[in-house]
């Protein structure tokens, strides 16, 4: 029955505390109103060892120990702390320390050479290891640790599915903080570390050799971490309050790094494939970064300061992928990549107030590169080919730039400094090259471009100027220069 029920789940456990408490109770018939502390040890096969010590009132120890030499640690200070360990195989050991009233630790481990430290201090702290068994399969040399420091923390792992040499770490400091882990597979680290308050974490891997730190500090922090296939990473670090961190990674060889400081920042990182590469670094409050990115090697790194500032990269890559690099500072700006293809490469940099940049990359060996400084700033960029280029630079407020590159190696530069200015290139077909320059206010200029190798330069200064090129066919050439006002 004890095999059947050897740390199955937690229903189970509480159900043996239940009937624990009740023979402890019953054996306790001539004494009923005096305070006991109570252990139970049981041991099957040899050189097991088993050490149990309680100071206090009615604490509750129960060991189970089936095999050979395996070692089990027990100590308990304080009132009404109970402690569960069930061992079955070899070479086992568990160790418990509980310090304060009314900590709860179980802990299962069966097959061979598993090791199990918990260590709780405070009030109403829960516990709950299982290692190497689940289903009839069984698993050797796992390693788990549990620290836990304040009141109502809770912390479950789970290192099961014919696992070996896993390893878990567990430290919480606090009130009401939650940590759950799950590891299936080989060779498989987990770490959290959580200080303060109602910080939540779960981490789940599967597979083998997949790596997950989570680092959490202040209030109500949340982290997922899901990792499926072999060799993935995943780093989490937030400090402050209501911060959300979601990373879920499938494959080989992903590697993602979120580090959040501030309050209601918003964090979600999706990696299907193989070698792909995410970094996320938000500092501030309400800042929000969404990375999807799917096939081989794509890279994407989202660094955003201040209030409210949102960034979407989502890049699909064949064969070599994508490089997206988005920096925000400042508040309510917004940026958008899109990138399909393979080695497409786009650069995004705003500072300011309420700028966008939407950058749309299909084909291969594409590369943009967005600059906004000022407040309100559009940019629009749309590529699809092979090699082509795309520049645009923006200073002051309210300027808007439009350009849409269709075809090879076409090159489109913008540059426009103060405020409402316009600039719209359209470039379809092969090495066309366009520059357009905008200094002063209200502004408009169109350049469109359809053939092979024609060539445009636009400089306006001043105040409303207009402007309008159209090239059709090979080689031709155009230059306009306005600097007086009403041209």
């Amino acid at each position: 029955e004890i095999s059947a029920c050897l740390v199955g789940s937690e229903m189970c456990i509480r159900d043996r505390k239940k009937l624990f408490l009740s023979a402890a109770a019953l054996m306790c018939g001539a004494v009923l109103f005096a305070q006991v502390n109570t252990s139970d040890v049981n041991q099957l096969g040899n050189d097991n060892g088993s050490s149990v010590f309680q100071k206090g009132e009615t604490n509750n120890s129960d060991v189970d120990q089936f095999g050979d030499e395996n070692m089990s640690f027990v100590e308990q200070h304080g009132n009404t702390n109970f402690s569960i360990v069930d061992q079955i195989g070899d070479l086992n050991k568990s160790d418990v320390d509980q310090h304060g009233n009314s900590n709860e630790a179980y802990t299962g481990q069966m097959g061979e050479g598993n090791e199990s430290f918990v260590e709780q201090h405070g009030r109403e702290n829960f516990a709950f290891i299982n290692q190497g068994y689940y289903n009839g399969d069984i698993g050797n040399y796992n390693f788990s640790d549990v620290f836990q420091h304040g009141k109502y923390n809770r912390s479950t792992v789970w290192q099961n599915w014919t696992a070996n040499d896993n390893d878990s770490y567990v430290i919480q400091d606090g009130e009401y903080n939650i940590s759950y882990v799950q590891q299936d597979g080989d060779g498989n680290f987990n770490r959290v570390e959580q200080d303060g308050d109602e910080n939540n974490s779960e981490v789940y891997q599967k597979g083998n050799y997949n790596d997950s730190e989570v680092y959490q500090i202040g209030l109500a922090n949340f982290s997922d971490v899901d990792q499926l296939g072999n060799y993935n990473d995943s780093k989490v670090s937030q400090d402050g309050w209501e911060n959300n961190s979601i990373v879920k990674q499938d494959g080989w060889y992903n590697d993602s790094e979120v580090m959040q400081i501030g309050w209601w920042n918003n964090s979600d990182v999706f990696q299907l494939g193989m070698g792909n590469d995410s970094y996320v670094d938000q500092d501030g409050w309400g800042n929000d970064s969404d990375v999807d990115q799917f096939g081989p090697m794509n890279s994407s790194d989202v660094y955003q300061v201040g209030e409210l500032n949102d960034s979407k990269v989502y890049q699909v890559g064949a064969m070599m992928g994508n490089i997206s690099e988005v920096h925000q500072n400042g508040e309510l700006n917004n940026s958008d990549v899109y990138q399909i293809g393979m080695l497409n490469n786009s650069k995004v940099d705003q500072v300011g107030l309420e700028n966008n940049s939407d950058v749309d990359q299909h084909g291969m060996l594409n590369g943009s590169i967005v600059d906004q400084n000022g407040w309100e700033n559009n940019s629009k960029v749309h590529q699809d080919g092979m090699g082509n280029i795309s520049e645009v630079k923006q200073d002051g407020e309210w300027n808007n730039s439009d350009v849409y590159q269709l075809g090879m190696g076409n090159d489109s530069y913008v540059d426009q400094n103060s405020w409402g200015n316009d600039s719209d290139v359209d470039q379809d077909g092969m090495f066309n090259t366009s520059d357009v320059y905008q200094n002063g206010t209200l502004n408009i200029s169109k350049v469109s471009q359809f053939g092979l190798g024609n060539g445009s330069t636009v400089d306006q200064t001043g105040f409303e100027h207009n402007s309008i090129v159209l090239q059709v066919g090979a080689g031709n050439m155009s230059t306009v220069t306005q600097k007086d006002c009403d041209n």
